[in-house]
């Protein structure tokens, strides 16, 4: 099944201050919008995907120009919430017979593995709204998954700055993500109306008109709360980043190659290594960095796009570039 992709990429990202616009903002030497796009992989389909951009939006259009052709973008002129940037999208969306997928820009480690069931969920219990969910020990910032007491249904998304104490308790939270059927959608979005503290027009307010018009809601819990972190300060950009490298070594170790020291070992998620290489501490491979079966890595080496012949020996403190 073709699916559309609405990915919101407009924001300023006041809290991470920056002159640069949120989604183009490096992890790992990455754009955080092109970590999404190689995550997603072959579910996004560039040509039913429409990137909504504002803020520096000729950069953040640049950027992903640069790295996949055939999206389209449309433009938010005026910051009027979630709800008014997936409205600019709909000249561009075509195929109505086919869900739509509606995700942040910011949310660089949301991947096709995640998706593909989340799809499949929303296909077989038939929903016309899938919304993503997770729990959080402090679901402080977060959007709260209200449900139905008597038979636990999705009964509405409060925002945490319009949620009141009770509703602040909640730790089921609002991933931001959501499928929903494309013919209903724009229907959806066209009666929403700016009623809340920010006098915005939240996307989460479809979930509330879906529920007056009795569609099919359905809620996705998704336990590995990591993987849907935005990104909203630096604390995050560094927590992400820490996770990306602890991921990469963990691969790493289980596909036979001997890094002495972990947590002081840093690679990049595109670096290649084969079996039986030794890395030494304080060790960084970058970019599309190959070592060949028995390299051995020598401590405070930093090697960037660079290929190693079998059994090479990278001395201390060499700095290797290809």
């Amino acid at each position: 099944m073709t699916l559309n992709t609405i990915i919101l990429a407009a924001g300023m990202g006041k809290r991470l201050k920056t002159n640069t616009c949120k989604v183009i903002v490096p992890l790992i030497h990455k754009p955080l919008i092109i970590h999404l796009l190689d995550n997603l992989g072959e579910t996004l389909s560039p040509e039913n995907t429409v990137v909504i951009i504002g803020h520096q939006g000729d950069e953040v259009k640049a950027v992903v120009e640069q790295h996949v052709n055939g999206v389209q973008f449309a433009w938010q002129h005026e910051q009027k919430g979630t709800g008014h940037a997936v409205i600019q999208a709909k000249p561009y969306i075509t195929q109505f017979d086919n869900p739509t997928l509606i995700l942040a820009g910011d949310v660089p480690l949301v991947n096709e593995a995640m998706i593909l069931p989340f799809l499949d969920y929303h296909k077989t219990h038939k929903a016309d709204i899938t919304v993503l969910t997770t729990t959080l020990p402090d679901p402080t910032g977060y959007g709260r998954i209200v449900r139905d007491k008597s038979q636990n249904n999705v009964e509405r998304i409060v925002e945490h700055k319009d949620a009141s104490e009770a509703e602040k308790l909640i730790n089921e939270i609002n991933s931001g993500i959501y499928l929903v059927n494309s013919s209903l959608l724009f229907e959806l979005l066209d009666d929403i109306q700016p009623n809340n503290a920010q006098n915005e027009y939240y996307l989460t307010d479809i979930i509330t008109l879906g529920i007056q018009r009795k569609l099919n809601i359905q809620a996705y819990l998704f336990e590995e709360a990591d993987l849907l972190r935005g990104v909203n300060s630096r604390e995050d950009l560094a927590i992400l980043a820490s996770y990306i490298y602890r991921q990469s070594v963990k691969k790493h170790l289980e596909n036979g190659v001997t890094i002495l020291s972990p947590d002081t070992t840093f690679i990049e998620p595109d670096v290649v290594i084969e079996k039986d290489v030794i890395l030494e501490p304080m060790v960084t491979l970058r970019g599309k960095t190959v070592l060949a079966e028995g390299t051995h890595v020598a401590s405070f080496a930093y090697v960037k796009d660079y290929t190693s012949k079998p059994n090479e020996v990278i001395k201390a403190y060499t700095e290797l570039q290809g």
